[in-house]
């Protein structure tokens, strides 16, 4: 038996007012979880929006130095700390 089972067992057993306290418990669950859904989905969301808005910024960009120039300049500095 599985717990939706074993819930519907205990709950037949109830008299109708407290069976109605249950079921308003599991819709109170039920919301609580979609809200908390929708909250995790509207950040993804956000967050995905933020990337694609920045997707591209460097790029033709003349004044920024390049990458291996970075490189070796920070492994050149690290050497001399060791």
């Amino acid at each position: 038996m599985n717990t939706a089972e074993k819930i519907y067992e205990q709950v037949r057993a109830l008299p109708e007012p407290a069976a109605r306290e249950i079921l308003d418990f599991v819709e109170f669950i039920g919301m609580k979880q979609s809200r908390s859904g929708m909250a995790a989905l509207d950040l993804k969301t956000e967050r995905l929006r933020s990337l694609r808005a920045a997707c591209g910024i460097w790029q033709n960009r003349d004044d920024l130095p390049e990458f291996t120039e970075l490189r070796r300049e920070w492994e050149r500095t690290q050497g001399e700390r060791t």
